[in-house]
């Protein structure tokens, strides 16, 4: 629950779209609009542009990711007639290596290879909400920039209005996000006083002295600082803030240290858990190829090995599979995360289930571009 005492971000943007003013109109002030009024139509292409749906007019426009209200449970792929065709299922949990901690993590082998089947895990709730990152896909290829030659003054004009109002509210978003990681830091530093204090209480101040100073860490690497200068340090380090917004926001992401054998998983919140069917204890501290599986590109599979390689952000959509062998489409995104000296520390790997008709499109797309890459290397 939010504190009372605590007043919410207030904003005042000069231009809203259509919708936005339709909540201003029904509610009251720009003031009074909470995030979805002010930009809850956002998404973003894999190559990380930002689109706004509602202001898609051009001809062609955007294919959401999203779902819907129903969930597929199985992943599909289209067939030459037009249809699609639900993926076979993989062989789960026990064709992954994951039950023998003594071997590597492998990819899920064919549901043929199975020693035993492995009970269904069905969603515990929708692996996408809406306040989950959501992407959007082209539905016609971009065109060359000469088509901006036959744009007349006034189309160049729209686009360039619309273009301002796009870097306006994502200067928005972003002060919503600080605002909101502020109060954050303020929320937890008070429950941090309080847990100090119960400790005392019950252990004594010796014990409790003794105990709080071993285990105090002066360093910034943490949410809780001991002065707001320290504070300030660590609310402005962008990965601290990505991984703070992906918490916040219940993303369905993992954490993965390069600096151990085999790249293991070190953190996985409670949204990849639900997404993937597994528990905690078994992926903890392996490599996350469990999700790859007998359908999965092995090009896309190697893009994702190649960023790991050389500490870039890169964004694949690729055939995922589920602890009990189902599977799904995920729009998959890979950040380096980097000390103050710029050294690889961390990545981070965020997942978004998207429908078959999007994945459709964009694999479409990566298998045109990677041909355009290879035509490109054999000139």
């Amino acid at each position: 629950m939010a504190d009372k005492n605590v007043p919410p971000p207030l904003f005042a943007p000069t231009h809203l779209s259509a919708e936005a003013q339709a909540a201003v109109n029904q509610r009251g002030t720009p003031a009074t609009l909470n995030l979805d009024d002010i930009f809850g139509d956002v998404v973003f292409t894999p190559d990380g542009d930002t689109v706004f749906l509602s202001e898609q007019n051009e001809e062609g426009g955007v294919m959401g990711s999203g779902e819907g209200e129903n969930v597929a449970t199985a992943a599909s792929k289209p067939t030459a007639d037009g249809q699609f065709k639900p993926v076979a299922q993989g062989g789960g949990l026990y064709t992954t290596a994951l039950m023998d901690n003594g071997k590597a993590a492998s990819a899920m082998g064919s549901a043929s290879a199975a020693p035993k089947p492995t009970a269904a895990v069905p969603f515990k709730r929708a692996p996408q909400k809406s306040n989950h990152l959501q992407y959007a896909a082209p539905k016609k290829k971009k065109e060359s920039r000469s088509s901006d030659r036959k744009m007349s003054e006034q189309q160049k004009v729209e686009r360039r209005e619309r273009n301002r109002e796009h870097a306006k509210r994502s200067r928005i978003r972003k002060k919503f996000l600080l605002e909101s990681l502020q109060q954050s830091v303020s929320l937890l530093k008070d429950e941090n006083e309080k847990l100090r204090s119960s400790i005392r209480t019950h252990l004594g101040d010796e014990r409790a002295t003794e105990l709080l100073n071993s285990s105090k860490d002066t360093s910034v690497d943490g949410l809780l600082a001991n002065s707001q200068s320290i504070a300030n340090k660590v609310l402005d380090d962008p990965d601290f803030s990505f991984i703070k917004a992906l918490q916040t926001a219940q993303q369905n992401f993992v954490v993965t240290d390069p600096g151990l054998p085999d790249n293991p998983i070190v953190y996985a919140s409670q949204g990849f858990l639900n997404l993937t069917g597994y528990s905690l204890d078994q992926i903890l501290g392996r490599n996350c190829r469990f999700l790859q599986g007998p359908e999965t590109d092995p090009k896309a599979v190697e893009r994702i090995r190649k960023a790991i390689e050389q500490g870039h952000d890169m964004s694949v959509c690729l055939l995922n599979y589920r602890v009990d062998g189902t599977t799904f489409w995920n729009q998959f995104f890979i950040a380096a995360l980097r000390d103050a000296a710029g050294c690889v520390t961390n990545f981070v790997g965020v997942q978004c289930k998207v429908s078959d008709q999007y994945a459709a499109t964009v694999t479409k797309q990566q298998e045109e571009e990677e041909a355009a890459a290879a035509a490109g290397d054999d000139d």
